[in-house]
């Protein structure tokens, strides 16, 4: 969501290069709001720019390749909208990115760079746009984890602003950054009933449903092990996939989400992982919800009550508070409210942002946690092999064993649910023996 225009004038006087003895790279500065970007720098070695209003910039620089150059961009008010790239006299890209972005251009720097690449996929009549980032060494059968941009935002500010490929780089997943249609204002968005979108017919649900499908086949990645975040509306529409698609999306971890009064009034589903960070001084997505419409995106409920849902609807009995680090000078810090013994394992959790806005933590707002982190460590909890009770990367008769001792102790564990019927029990033993025979 997003509630009003900030802008920041700032004055640049860009170099003209007449002659350039390296490398002359052409930088195109992209605003998914069209505001500029209210403050955000790009800068290449001591040179700096910014889009100081509109959708669109470019810039040039003259770089010597064969040699470290350092990158960064960042600063703004509303980073989320930033994307930018370097290409060449030959329209290659060399690098791209949004904002927060630290890093380097040339010399060793070629040796690692490695780039989301863009694709396209026909769904309800429309042709849909979206990026997927492998790492280099993915194994077959990776987890998949989905990040949705906010209200106006877009999949490629998005992969600057979570900063998720470096988590998946560390940890081996791919990372699908899709785009939403554009509305009549043309900003892109994610259809979870916003007041100004009652005459909008696209079907969200139902195409990323039909994205995770097609990538978990194409790219042989996990289908039991596939999860989505995403940021302000982003976050809503997590909450919507939980409630629509569960059997698509294992866990969800919305930031500065909530959900719609008619999704939540309507929402009925089996347990799922629910983790929220949200700030309590948040302007555009109220910590306290908006129930009577005041600022015209349409009732939605407060964060508490959006958790007060999930704790019920997992039927979770224990809960514990605990708080954070507070490490960094930023005005704010962070109390884990964990949400455990739940039904099918699924806990709830919410990182209470005390003081904290509208803002993805690690990139802006808070800096005493890295959210991308965070919400990977979540999901990583639920990241298992169906029948690899034991978790030891083997299927054999140990994990039987391991069945059976759920069984005597009345454990409930999604690695032992062969069947996937929400209860452990003979038949799936019985599955279980089939498959190691098989």
């Amino acid at each position: 969501m997003k509630q009003y225009i900030q802008i920041t004038y700032i004055f640049f006087c860009s170099i003209a290069y007449s002659q350039c003895e390296f490398s002359s790279l052409l930088l195109t500065m992209e605003d998914s709001w069209g505001d500029g970007w209210n403050g955000s720098t790009f800068c290449l070695n001591n040179e700096c720019t910014t889009l100081n209003n509109g959708y669109l910039g470019t810039e040039e620089f003259c770089v010597d390749l064969e040699v470290e150059n350092d990158v960064a961009c960042g600063g703004g008010n509303w980073m989320s909208e930033v994307s930018w790239r370097l290409s060449d006299d030959n329209n290659n890209i060399l690098l791209m990115g949004g904002a927060p972005f630290e890093g380097c251009l040339g010399g060793s720097c070629n040796d690692d760079i490695n780039f989301p690449e863009y694709y396209e996929f026909s769904h309800g009549g429309l042709n849909r746009e979206f990026y997927l980032y492998r790492p280099l060494d993915l194994q077959d059968n990776a987890p998949l984890v989905f990040v949705l941009h906010g209200y106006s935002g877009s999949a490629n500010g998005m992969i600057g602003y979570s900063r998720m490929n470096e988590v998946a780089d560390e940890n081996g997943f791919a990372v699908c950054y899709p785009n939403g249609t554009s509305d009549d204002s043309g900003y892109n968005f994610w259809n979870v009933g916003y007041a100004f979108h009652q005459n909008e017919m696209v079907d969200d649900v139902d195409f990323l449903s039909a994205l995770a499908s097609h990538l978990q086949r194409e790219y042989d990645l996990d289908y039991q092990n596939t999860y989505v975040t995403g940021f302000s509306n982003g976050g809503d529409m997590s909450y919507m996939l939980a409630c629509q698609a569960s059997d698509v999306f294992r866990a969800i971890a919305p930031v500065a989400g909530t959900m719609m009064e008619e999704i939540y009034t309507s929402c009925d589903t089996s347990p799922v992982p629910v983790f929220e960070i949200h700030g309590t001084n948040d302007n555009v997505t109220l910590w306290l919800g908006d129930m009577q419409n005041n600022d015209g995106w349409g009732a939605y409920y407060g964060t508490e009550d959006v958790i007060d849902f999930w704790i019920e609807n997992n039927s979770c009995l224990r809960s514990e508070d605990i708080n954070l680090p507070n490490s960094e000078n930023d005005g704010s810090y962070i109390i884990h409210r964990r949400y455990y013994d739940c039904s099918e394992d699924a806990e709830v959790w919410l990182y209470e942002v005390v003081y904290g806005g509208h803002d993805w933590p690690g990139s802006s707002g808070n800096f005493d946690i890295n959210a991308n982190t965070e919400i990977w460590n979540f999901f990583n909890m639920y990241n298992f092999t169906l029948g690899d009770v034991n978790n030891d990367n083997n299927i054999d008769i140990l994990d039987i064993v391991s069945i059976v001792n759920l069984i005597l102790i009345g454990q409930i564990q999604s690695s032992a649910d062969m069947n996937e019927d929400g209860a452990i029990n003979i038949q799936d033993i019985i599955i279980l023996v089939n498959l190691i025979l098989n």
